[in-house]
């Protein structure tokens, strides 16, 4: 059994990975002759125009003074430092397309984060956020925003705004709900929400209708919404360690689905029509409690499939 689940989850992180690649955008700092700065001081004494600064594993405790001197910057990365605040001279950075200041100990993002109209990533993963400021709906560029393991207890209505928005990771954090206006986010691909205190699947997910990628695992959900029929698009859904006791029937309706994850839930039945999933690769049951007579059934009705108990 547990060799299943953990090719079950390979499966899943396979998938993904393929989403979040997909949707990573292409930047300067990715091409092999780009000029990276590795500190202010040699940034400082160039005679070019410094465009990349990274900042990475320099334990700093601080941000150094004078980075808004750096006025085309585009890409600063301030990852594994000792970070308790950030110096609101970096949201002066006006050009920046790319902010990284994961795995740092800050516990407030600053409110001039909304002053940077041409952010496209924002990955602010591994901090201690507890709440995010309004002005962060004011990123209207953004297309990708990270932010993993923090102490988030609830995110403003206001990123509802964020109309470019593809990729938002919100894994492990405190969440119980999301924003009712986030159904307004109908351009996002991917929605990674899982290790949270869910305990029925927000009913703003289904305004999301470009959703390809969605991730629940390992919340509390006994109830998974019936509009969930909405998200045509959709081809990964995973929902496993939670609490269902069923699946809605018009599951059968998301045509372009390939991956399903149900694992390690309550459930004893799956719907009648779940053989009209005809893209279905790959379903992941392992963990609930099919009778052997429903398990043949679930085979039988999808021959095509990789179905795992």
């Amino acid at each position: 059994m547990k060799h299943k689940i953990l090719i079950a989850v390979l499966i899943l992180n396979a998938y993904f990975a393929i989403g979040q690649m997909k949707n990573q955008p292409y930047y300067e700092r990715d091409k092999s002759d780009a000029l990276i700065y590795f500190s202010v001081e040699d940034a400082m004494k160039s005679e070019e125009v410094v465009t990349i600064l990274n900042l990475r594993n320099k334990e700093l405790t601080e941000v150094p003074a004078g980075i808004n001197q750096f006025v085309e910057l585009t890409f600063l990365n301030l990852m594994k430092n000792q970070l308790h605040s950030l110096n609101t001279e970096i949201f002066e950075c006006s050009q920046l397309t790319e902010l990284n200041i994961r795995q740092n100990e800050i516990e407030v993002l600053p409110s001039e984060i909304g002053q940077l109209k041409m952010l496209e990533v924002l990955n602010a993963s591994k901090n201690k956020f507890k709440t995010l400021p309004k002005e962060i709906g004011g990123l209207s560029e953004v297309k990708i925003i990270h932010l993993v393991e923090n102490e988030l207890e609830s995110v403003p209505s206001q990123m509802s705004q964020l109309s470019n928005l593809k990729t938002l990771e919100l894994e492990s954090n405190k969440l119980k709900s999301l924003p009712e206006a986030f159904a307004k986010l109908d351009r996002l691909v991917l929605l990674n929400a899982s290790t949270n205190l869910f305990t029925e699947m927000p009913s703003a997910i289904c305004g999301m209708k470009d959703l390809e990628t969605l991730n629940l695992d390992r919340n509390k959900i006994s109830i998974l919404a019936e509009d969930v029929k909405k998200l045509r698009q959709l081809k990964s859904i995973s929902i496993s360690d939670n609490q269902l006791i069923a699946v809605p029937k018009k599951i059968s309706k998301l045509k372009k689905l390939e991956l399903l994850n149900l694992a390690n839930n309550q459930l004893t039945v799956m719907p009648n029509k779940i053989g009209k999933l005809k893209n279905l690769k790959t379903l992941i049951l392992a963990g609930n409690n099919f009778s052997e007579k429903e398990r043949l059934r679930i085979k039988s009705a999808l021959p095509d499939t990789d179905v795992r108990f």
